[in-house]
């Protein structure tokens, strides 16, 4: 087994903007490379496997990732501990924490977003799972490029993340809620989230590279007597290709 990388992410916050609890984490800069150095891997690679076919993206490069992948950069161990500390604060926020309760959560898919001019991804959520997520590793900046003369002095959403809520959208002048988050992505930037929740990616026009890793996630809460307590009722039985790339033994 590699070495696995041991440094924390630099910053971990767990919040709600609206409903659901939201986590905005910044990944280590050792952590963020070894991941770029990972993808850059996966994408050189003539023999890895399109995942666009499962997606809703309208984007041509989505790179399946697997466990293996994660592991000989040296960043699986770190990935896992971030997804399960998730899943540890949303439970102590709900009054769902006891210390002789078993917390376990395992990626279960993962895949390369490598995103250029006009590519986007419709809104949409993510199915055969818990927890979704996104890594950013390069983004490019593509804001003011469209110099449409009416809309001068405003901000654009292009190579934005936005999520939905809320049928009501945006409620103006209303300090009580809002129903969508706009967020622009910069490298090293983890974001997760429910899977149930709708999330769109804007396009943007020019040069450059937008891309990330999006991954799914379950989580399993039993107590001290292994009753279920909350989370995926299949026991983590969530087979996906992740644990499992061709031609290798199975993790």
């Amino acid at each position: 087994m590699t070495e696995q990388i041991k440094t924390p992410p630099t910053h971990f916050d767990v919040q709600k903007y609206w409903g659901p609890f939201f986590a905005n984490i910044t990944l280590a800069d050792d952590v963020t490379n070894a991941l770029i150095k990972m993808t850059d891997k996966i994408i050189d690679d003539k023999k890895s496997e399109s995942h666009g076919q499962s997606l809703a993206g309208v984007i041509d490069k989505e790179l399946r990732v697997y466990k293996s992948d994660m592991d000989e950069f040296g960043v699986d161990q770190m990935l896992e501990s971030i997804v399960r500390s998730y899943v540890i604060h949303c439970a102590k926020m709900h009054e769902m924490f006891h210390k002789n309760w078993i917390y376990e959560s395992f990626i279960n898919s993962a895949w390369v977003v490598s995103q250029y001019e006009n590519e986007y991804n419709p809104l949409h959520n993510h199915t055969g799972c818990d927890i979704s997520g996104v890594i950013y590793l390069k983004t490019p900046d593509t804001k003011g490029r469209r110099n449409i003369e009416s809309k001068k002095g405003k901000d654009d959403n292009d190579g934005d993340i936005t999520f939905v809520h809320s049928a009501m959208g945006q409620r103006n002048f209303d300090v009580f809620e809002k129903g969508m988050l706009t967020m622009t992505p910069q490298p090293g930037m983890m974001i997760m989230f429910p899977s149930y929740l709708l999330h769109t990616v804007w396009p943007f026009i020019g040069d450059g590279e937008r891309r990330c890793i999006a991954f799914n996630a379950v989580y399993r809460i039993t107590d001290e007597n292994k009753s279920f307590m909350a989370g995926d009722l299949s026991k983590l039985e969530n087979n996906t290709f992740y644990r499992e790339k061709k031609g290798e033994t199975k993790l």
